[in-house]
């Protein structure tokens, strides 16, 4: 450092030491001692925030044609990034089929084990949630957050639910596809569904709200649209830098797509979408929206296409404001 070094220089004139000094001068010393700290900390600071990415439905932790592939993209624009890609199987089959079937909540506590197990996640680490995982990322945050979330990245993330049955991508599987349909048609709320069908437990329907506000087994929760809420979701909420949700204005798989905003469908029907703004999930500050969006920490963007069709290019800028320290 240019100034460390003049500093240096000007230290050892004072003095006048010469080849005949016994050894190195004491403030020579502390100097080069603190340089080398310095040089420690510049190499801490370098190090990349770590990043963990939660998937959606039909999809796995490391598919190389979908999340593998972002993981390299990511890798690729961020040297020396640490990424964890969330699994919920201990194969691929077994990860997709719990996209699908299982208990959102059982899953959660053991991603919440996982992450705050990863040494190298101990110091806090941004996410980035994939259609279903941006909701799975954001519960995290409310319920857990230890370690803590820096910035969560939703694309297409239905943060208040669906209200009608998502149709699946083309690289699902289409008997699982065909299965979930089925079971979920049968009823959302009930107990032989809610509590084995993943897609149930963020189902939330208009014209029966109150039976989702009674019986749903996870998006309710996390809303905080119950009478009773939780304290904790918001004090968890309000501590990200970053809250980013990115909706796909041609959505087909979502709906309504304003869920992927926190728009949903006024209570009674299927015409009028209701913004966030004007949510009471945000007017009476459930779980933080409102003192996030006065702070300038809530970022909504908008990609014309399908769903999570978005190009290399747009996650490298994403991954560049973002994912750099």
């Amino acid at each position: 450092h240019p100034d460390v070094n003049s500093s240096t220089r000007t230290n050892v004139h004072r003095h006048q030491f010469s080849s005949r000094t016994a050894g190195p001068p004491t403030n020579n010393m502390f100097y080069r001692t603190v340089v080398a700290l310095l040089a420690a900390v510049v190499v801490v600071m370098a190090e990349p925030t770590p990043l963990v990415m939660w998937h959606g439905m039909g999809d796995t932790c490391c598919n190389p044609i979908s999340l593998g592939r972002i993981q390299k993209l990511v890798e690729k624009t961020i040297p020396d990034i640490y990424v964890y890609s969330i699994k919920t199987g201990t194969n691929p089959l077994a990860d997709e089929l719990s996209g699908f079937f299982g208990n959102s909540n059982t899953q959660l506590d053991a991603v919440c084990a996982e992450l705050a197990a990863d040494p190298k996640l101990a110091n806090g680490f941004n996410a980035m949630g994939f259609s279903q995982g941006g909701q799975f990322l954001r519960a995290y945050v409310e319920r857990c957050n230890k370690p803590a979330v820096k910035n969560l990245i939703s694309f297409g993330g239905q943060h208040m639910g669906v209200s009608d049955i998502p149709h699946c991508p083309i690289t699902a599987n289409a008997s699982l596809c065909d299965d979930m349909a089925k079971l979920l048609s049968r009823g959302a709320y009930l107990p032989g569904v809610r509590d084995v069908s993943i897609q149930a437990q963020y189902f939330r329907s208009p014209v029966q709200y109150s039976q989702y506000v009674e019986n749903n087994i996870f998006l309710a929760d996390i809303n905080n649209e119950r009478e009773q809420k939780n304290a904790t979701y918001k004090q968890n909420l309000i501590s990200l830098e970053n809250f980013v949700m990115i909706q796909f204005d041609n959505d087909t798989m979502v709906e309504p797509r304003e869920s992927e905003q926190f728009g949903a469908y006024k209570e009674g029907g299927f015409i009028e979408v209701v913004p966030m703004r004007q949510a009471n999930i945000y007017t009476e500050d459930w779980i933080g929206l409102k003192e996030l969006d006065t702070a300038g920490k809530i970022v909504e963007r908008h990609v014309i296409g399908d769903h999570l069709q978005f190009t290399d290019k747009y996650l490298e800028e994403i991954a560049k404001e973002f994912l750099t320290n």
